[in-house]
């Protein structure tokens, strides 16, 4: 086997390989007739054709409204029909494999791999119809638009669109070149566009300030570098200048004293730039100490700058040139001495069996834990599988040697490289570096993955490294969802014996994706494996099924969920009060609860449901009553309110609440004439303060009336009487009632009345009427009149009350001790 340095090249300081991938398995296609991008870490490519160019259109795809979404081993994806009148003016990728295109109208929509339009519209402003793009750039989410009026817009973040407009200099006159510094690496945390024009100024725009630079030739090419601390740029006269982001440091001038100008410049890694020159089909890679190497090829070149390195696609095949790390270089440089290499030398003479291995190992025991590092490492950085077990194996060897080495290094290192090898395979054709791994993590790879339609080798790459494998389950049950050649029954039977033993699967989100293929039998069936109510329900009335919907949230008795339904429920106009009661009927939760929401909110439906569900007129007929007391509302809608709950009383069969509405409404009633007719408040007053107001008006006729009407006991319509004539000072009056009629109350409360409102004479009127003797001295006493007290007392020949009498009375009164 050769040594893998035979195919490195020395440049600078250091050795560069340039190694074949793919050989692309893409038919007639000229890399010359298109427009290309490349998503970063060995991503897809997509290749719009040229529209620029003439071409014979006899040997290519000539769908003008296309683009062609290819894998790095050129293996069709799919055809992408944008379907737009207006120009494609830029298209890049994002991270996870979405394609953003950016229109001549200044629109920017979002595709899967497949085609599929992401909901994700945005508009630059207002009156973007009057907005044309002249250049546009697209960086992982974000995307750079210079219209022909000169106004530049920016948005950071595709997933949450918010377009910020820079200012612009009056003189920037015609552009040469467009540029972009990520916020991730600027200096202020916001983007900053570099911008070229044909006066030969460069202007550095940020979101607050715009600096100027002034070159002696014009720019025709910018680009960052990948860790953004680097701008290399070209110029007419064919020089090519690399400098400090912060233009404080120039690296490199580069004088080439040539017109031709290049078809692309790009970075490999952030160590050298490469020049690709259309008509020669010439690569040329300058490195800071201006020493360059140069490819040549007989095919147009296309080139993707990587984190630690560059592909180059051809017609015929996918390369990858980068730098060799210094761990390679010291385990296979030729004449290496480092014990890196003697170790994997040493491996090598254990598979012959040689002891000179051992001995070779045992020499440099200290150096072995480094070497052991070392080789671990080598093996990530190459290709080759056959070379990566030697580099692995000869690292189990040297770790044999050591007890306290950390074995967790090594296995990670092994699965890692499995799973690669697998996603770098032709049919995937995902060339992935193990830094660009590490730099994407497992996550991304797996989205990558499922987004390819790569299910089951995203599903055995997560039991291999044991993390969670329910979102590959999910996104593949709702790609077979979308099936059209199975039955519905045949797809649920294919998801339920793969998901219906796992845990954390989201069958809800399986669910909805059938609903919107219009599988609506299909969703419901999986929704009832879903576990989770909270899932289950929104997506249900999402599905206008309201009536299930209700059912689950009834089933995991949560109030949050039956609310929701309920809400939903009376906000949709198309279902009616009878749609509403057929679905309630029998769900007494739902009904309490929504009973509950009614009292504050819809008390209209509250009585409804009173009457049609819980068949309770008493309590509908008790809400309106209290309905009816509110000053919110006139008198008539409160007569009207009081007769419909006489009508629930009346239902309810309940005579003491019937008869007191009723009772109420007469009152009301009469209140309302005397009312209109005296031109006094009478409304609101109870049956006793609206009769007692009738007799402090001398309306005696009115208070016998409401006496008769509303059957007041004889007894109570005396106290009546009596306060409203007390209240007047009507003593005479009162006297002549009380002398013609007999009081059913006594006299007690005559003579009562008359001692709190201090006419103690009118109460030695009712006195000699009182029944009890006792009393009598009682009320004698308290007038003063002791006297008349002690004849009382000697009347009834009660000694004990005239002693009590003797004993209040003043000492100059006469008043006998014996009786």
């Amino acid at each position: 086997m050769e040594n893998p340095s035979v195919h490195w090249n020395q440049f600078d300081r250091y050795y560069y390989q340039k190694r074949l991938v793919f050989h692309m398995g893409w038919n007639e296609i000229d890399l010359d007739h298109y427009l290309i991008e490349s998503a970063p870490f060995g991503g897809l490519i997509a290749l719009l054709r040229d529209d620029q160019k003439i071409i014979n259109i006899k040997n290519i795809k000539t769908n003008k409204n296309c683009i062609f979404i290819y894998t790095c081993s050129g293996k069709l994806i799919s055809e992408l029909d944008y379907g737009h009148k207006q120009r494609v003016k830029a298209f890049g990728w994002t991270l996870d494999e979405k394609l953003i295109i950016v229109y001549d109208d200044c629109e920017i929509v979002v595709f899967d791999i497949f085609g599929e339009k992401i909901k994700t519209k945005c508009i630059t402003s207002r009156d973007s119809t009057v907005h044309l793009v002249y250049k546009a750039k697209v960086w992982n989410n974000g995307v750079v638009i210079l219209t022909k009026k000169n106004r530049l817009f920016i948005v950071e973040n595709l997933s949450q669109p918010r377009f910020e407009e820079y200012s612009v200099p009056e003189n920037l006159g015609i552009v040469s070149d467009l540029e972009i510094l990520q916020p991730k690496f600027s200096l202020t945390g916001h983007t900053e566009v570099f911008v070229s024009n044909l006066a030969k100024n460069l202007f550095i725009i940020d979101n607050d300030q715009t600096l100027e630079i002034e070159f002696q030739e014009m720019i025709t090419h910018l680009k960052v570098s990948p860790t953004g601390r680097l701008l290399a740029y070209y110029t007419e006269t064919g020089n090519l200048h690399v400098i400090s982001t912060d233009f404080r440091s120039h690296f490199l001038e580069f004088q080439m004293n040539s017109k031709i100008k290049p078809k692309q410049i790009a970075w490999c890694s952030s160590d050298t730039v490469l020049l690709n020159f259309e008509k020669k089909n010439t690569l040329l890679m300058v490195a800071p100490s201006q020493s360059f190497l140069k490819y040549e090829y007989d095919e147009p070149l296309y080139l993707m700058t990587e984190e630690d390195g560059i592909r180059i696609f051809t017609n015929s095949c996918c390369e990858f040139l980068s730098k060799v790390p210094e761990v390679v270089v010291n385990i296979f440089g030729i004449g290496s001495t480092s014990f890196s290499s003697l170790l994997y030398d040493a491996s090598q003479s254990y598979e012959k069996e040689s002891s000179k291995g051992d001995e070779v190992i045992r020499s440099k025991m200290d150096q072995l834990p480094k070497a052991i590092t070392d080789c671990i490492t080598a093996s990530s950085w190459v290709f080759r599988r056959d070379l990566q077990k030697k580099l692995l194996n000869a690292a189990a060897i040297g770790k044999s040697y050591l007890d306290n080495f950390v074995h967790d290094i090594f296995a990670d290192m092994c699965k890692d490289l499995r799973v690669l090898n697998e996603v770098r395979g032709w049919e995937i054709g995902m060339p992935l570096t193990y830094r660009q791994f590490e730099k994407i993590g497992i996550d991304l790879l797996i989205e990558r993955l499922i987004n390819r339609k790569h299910h089951y080798v995203a599903l055995k790459i997560c039991e291999y490294l044991r993390i969670r494998k329910d979102r590959v389950l999910v996104r593949w049950a709702c790609q077979k969802v979308k099936s059209e050649n199975e039955t519905d029954e045949q797809i649920l039977k294919s998801i339920i014996s793969k998901l219906g033993k796992e845990e954390n699967v989201s069958f809800a989100s399986i669910a909805s994706v059938a609903y919107s293929e219009s599988k609506n039998d299909l969703a419901i069936k999986l929704l009832d494996y879903e576990k989770s109510a909270s899932e289950q329900v929104p997506l249900l009335i999402n599905m206008k099924n309201p009536g299930l919907a209700l059912v689950k949230a009834i089933e995991c008795a949560n109030p949050d969920l039956i609310y929701l339904v309920l809400l939903y429920l009376l906000n949709n106009e198309d279902i009616n009060e009878n749609s509403l009661f057929q679905i309630l009927s029998n769900k007494d939760m739902a009904i309490n609860l929504l009973i509950k929401y009614c009292k504050y909110k819809k008390k209209d439906l509250l009585y409804k449901l009173y009457f049609q569900l819980k068949r309770d007129p008493k309590v509908v007929g008790l809400l309106k009553i209290t309905e009816s007391l509110s000053d919110k509302i006139n008198l008539e809608m409160k007569l009207k309110i009081r007769n419909e709950s006489l009508i629930a009383f009346g239902v309810s069969k309940n005579n003491f609440l019937k008869k007191i509405t009723e009772d109420n409404i007469k009152l009301v009633k009469l209140q309302q004439d005397y009312q209109q007719r005296l031109e006094l408040v009478f409304i609101g007053l109870s049956i006793n303060q609206t009769t007692a107001k009738l007799l402090e008006l001398d309306l005696e006729k009115e208070a016998k009336k409401m006496k008769k009407t509303f059957k007041i006991p004889n007894d109570r319509y005396w106290w009546i009487k009596l306060r409203a004539l007390a209240k007047r000072h009507r003593w005479k009056k009162l006297y002549t009632w009380a002398k013609n009629e007999k009081s059913p109350i006594g006299y007690d409360p005559f003579v009562e009345i008359c001692i709190k409102n201090r006419v103690g004479n009118e109460a030695l009127n009712y006195i000699p009427l009182v029944k009890d003797p006792y009393n009598q001295v009682k009320f004698y006493l308290r007038l003063n009149k002791f006297e008349q007290a002690a004849n009382i007392a000697i009347k009834e020949k009660n000694q004990n009350l005239l002693q009590h009498v003797k004993s209040l009375a003043p000492k100059n009164l006469n008043i006998p001790s014996h009786i």
